[in-house]
């Protein structure tokens, strides 16, 4: 019985490791949020820390309320529209500063939702983002998403970067950078909501060790019915 329970713990941690269980960063149970008609990095939005989802987030990261706009005595249009909740997330900083934004985790990102922002009513902002998966320096995949237009003058609604053919089977990830490609010239940001994570596939090794445990416990297991 001891052996048939070892063989059975073991077989659910295979299971364990094969079913990945998903993380999804909301930005909406931020322990300090800003107000929904204002905006905050994301750093003291999380109460002083960059670990949000158990994620480690770049601080040019900056959440965003869905009443948000940059101008509001005007007033000029919502600077975003949230997937999901009242936050979301967009690139903090004006031209090249709010570039190539860093995630930091093991995990696998199988996707998220991004959009167009938007200022004044006049365009601009980005109009594609580029994720790439890293694995310390090394750059093992690199896929970019056309982020949609509709109404002219007004954000656009989220849709969804899909990552996860890319980049679930790749072992070893680090993190991941976000790029943009600027139109107009109103600091080239985007808008982003729900990150999906799972946790990474396990290394090669890692099953090889497990499935030989196992083989060691049916041979005993044997011998002791003999």
């Amino acid at each position: 019985m001891k052996t048939l329970a070892t063989g059975l713990v073991l077989i659910g941690v295979l299971g364990a490791q094969a079913s990945a269980q998903a993380v999804v960063a909301t930005f909406d149970d931020l322990t300090s949020p800003p107000g929904v008609a204002a905006a905050n990095g994301l750093f003291f939005a999380n109460g002083n820390s960059s670990v949000y989802a158990g994620v480690t987030w770049d601080t040019r990261f900056r959440v965003v309320g869905d009443e948000f706009r940059v101008d509001s005595p005007t007033p000029v249009p919502l600077y975003g529209i949230p997937h999901s909740g009242h936050y979301f997330v967009t690139n903090e900083g004006d031209g090249d500063a709010n570039n190539g934004l860093s995630i930091t985790t093991s995990m696998v990102l199988k996707g998220a939702w991004f959009g167009r922002n938007e200022y004044y009513g006049f365009g601009a902002g980005a109009d594609q983002v580029t994720i790439t998966a890293l694995n310390g320096s090394i750059v093992p995949v690199s896929r970019s998403f056309n982020l949609p237009s509709g109404t002219a003058g007004q954000p656009q609604p989220l849709t969804f970067f899909d990552t996860s053919s890319a980049f679930s089977g790749l072992a070893g990830i680090t993190g991941y950078r976000i790029d943009r490609r600027e139109i107009g010239t109103q600091a080239g940001n985007w808008v982003a909501d729900d990150f999906i994570f799972a946790a990474s596939v396990p290394e090669p090794q890692t099953y090889a060790l497990l499935l030989a445990g196992l083989g060691v416990i049916g041979w005993a297991r044997r011998r002791r019915t003999r």
